[in-house]
């Protein structure tokens, strides 16, 4: 083997388990926490399930949400919910469960949300649960022998989410912490790294020990080394600050998100107009600029970090008709807010996805060039050391 082909065997067999492999993860797992963000999105517009909706005829009927305590768990797969009033099951057959962070209370803006992502299983794996542990679900109703039951559909899994604290902060605090902190870390890297790094070292040990031993087995053993590279010095100074960088992209994202939530009761339309929707509880939900209407209670100030604010607020809340005046008000729908965004919030998020964008770009520079000259580093070491 010739000392261009061996080189390019190396840079192939290097792409392809320390990055292709673990990248292909990388991008299943963003999509796998995506869906899982749009799935709380959509359920948070499902009408809550009533006791009169489990009176008619069996079969399906239609999509809807129920906030409730665990009250037994029947056989391997079905649960039952107490919600407080009546008791509904789940089948969770090929169900995946997410178990949200602690969290203390509903108050408090963002930077009081936990930093970490829910915990997320198959229901297979789960072997026990104690009673009473609150949970909530969302997803298709069916009518069996007079009992009601959620169960996936087709197209739509069930979403099940445990959880503690108050009902009201689940939503966002579903939407700040459904995401990775590292995708490139997932269920493929490990293995991926360890099987790139034997078959570069076996290429380097072939090459160094025949007759055309020198530079190439040298870079083919550099390369082998590239898993642990950016840990040493003198690039591990840039593979912190691509940390923060990459951090700060996650932030933005979140924040983003959060910024979009309110909007998901409105459609598109004309861009700084008021907005009135119908929200799944009857209550009329409002978009409005800060000051042309009262406000009952204290709304959460919600922005974005590395955006300037505008001098113009938008308020979401339940309004209501109060002695001939307009009063904005908390709704009693759970997974609705009291809000105040200081500028418009479309455009606030926009900004905040253009910026996370320019620090991914920061972050994935810094983890390259950190490389790159940790790299150089370990092949005039071993040229020295093997001399």
């Amino acid at each position: 083997m010739g000392a261009l082909e061996l080189l390019l065997l190396a840079l192939g067999t290097a792409l392809l388990f320390f990055a292709l492999i673990p990248g292909a993860g990388a991008f299943s797992v963003r999509r796998q926490w995506r869906v899982f963000r749009r799935r709380m999105r959509e359920a948070s517009l499902a009408p809550f399930l009533h006791y009169a909706d489990l009176a008619g005829a069996e079969g399906s009927r239609g999509e809807f949400r129920v906030f409730g305590e665990l009250e037994a768990i029947q056989g391997r797969d079905r649960i039952w919910i107490n919600t407080g009033e009546f008791t509904v099951e789940a089948d969770l057959a090929g169900v995946r469960v997410y178990l949200l962070p602690s969290f203390s209370g509903a108050a408090g803006g963002m930077d009081a949300l936990p930093d970490e992502e829910p915990a997320v299983a198959p229901w297979s794996r789960v072997f026990s649960l104690p009673s009473g542990m609150r949970l909530f679900v969302g997803g298709s109703l069916f009518l069996e022998e007079g009992r009601g039951v959620f169960r996936s559909g087709p197209r739509a899994p069930l979403l099940v989410v445990f959880y503690d604290g108050e009902r009201e902060s689940i939503l966002k605090r579903a939407i700040w912490g459904g995401r990775k902190k590292n995708e490139y870390w997932n269920q493929f890297t490990p293995l991926s790294l360890l099987t790139g790094f034997f078959c570069l070292a076996l290429l380097a040990y072939v090459s160094l020990r025949s007759s055309q031993a020198g530079l190439p087995g040298l870079l083919v053993l550099s390369l082998a080394l590239a898993p642990v590279a950016p840990f040493l010095p003198p690039g591990v100074a840039l593979y912190y600050l691509y940390r923060y960088f990459w951090k700060m992209a996650r932030r933005l994202r979140a924040e983003r998100d959060l910024l979009r939530l309110p909007l998901r009761y409105f459609p598109a339309g004309e861009a700084g107009a008021e907005k009135t929707a119908r929200l799944p509880t009857g209550e009329s939900y409002l978009m409005s600029r800060e000051g042309s209407l009262a406000v009952e209670g204290e709304p959460e100030t919600r922005r974005c970090a590395r955006v300037p604010e505008a001098a113009e607020s938008w308020l979401f809340g339940a309004v209501q008709e109060r002695s001939g005046r307009r009063i904005l008000r908390r709704p009693t729908d759970p997974m609705a807010e009291l809000l105040r965004i200081p500028g418009d919030p479309a455009a606030l998020a926009g900004r905040c996805d253009w910026t996370a964008r320019w620090y991914e770009l920061a972050a994935a520079a810094c983890f390259g060039i950190g490389l790159g000259v940790n790299l150089f580093g370990i092949l005039l070491l071993l040229a020295r050391l093997l001399a």
